[in-house]
């Protein structure tokens, strides 16, 4: 049922705004033994690429993994021509992480969850829209 669903909704959205040019990219980092210490994954379409997923260990947070993470799905936005890139997090997440890497908060929703508050932001790759 969700695949035709989707089927649908991917169908109305082509006859609007042409084809998406969905991509879906996973970036990790692994130490010498091959363990995940941290990762990104993000979806592209429409020239617009969101970061669905950043984590990193929390022995290697602090360490600037998480902006080397960052920085690369970045530069594969910019590689593949992407305006813009945007995500969502937690107030007891990333904040002012993603604030000192340049990205603006547009929104945030009180409450979300009980007694916290999710944070949406965007940062501009590009001038062209």
């Amino acid at each position: 049922m969700s695949r035709e669903l989707w089927k649908g909704l991917l169908a109305y959205n082509r006859t609007q705004v042409g084809p998406s040019r969905y991509r879906r990219t996973v970036v990790s980092a692994r130490d010498a033994r091959g363990r995940v210490l941290g990762g990104v994954i993000v979806e592209s379409y429409w020239r617009e690429t969101y970061v669905e997923l950043l984590w990193v260990s929390g022995k290697r947070r602090g360490a600037g993994l998480g902006t080397r993470l960052l920085r690369k799905a970045e530069e594969l936005a910019r590689r593949h021509g992407d305006r813009l890139i945007h995500l969502n997090t937690f107030s007891f997440q990333a904040p002012r992480f993603y604030e000192a890497l340049g990205y603006r908060r547009f929104g945030r929703l009180t409450g979300s969850p009980a007694g916290r508050s999710r944070h949406f932001y965007v940062k501009y790759l590009r001038r062209s829209a």
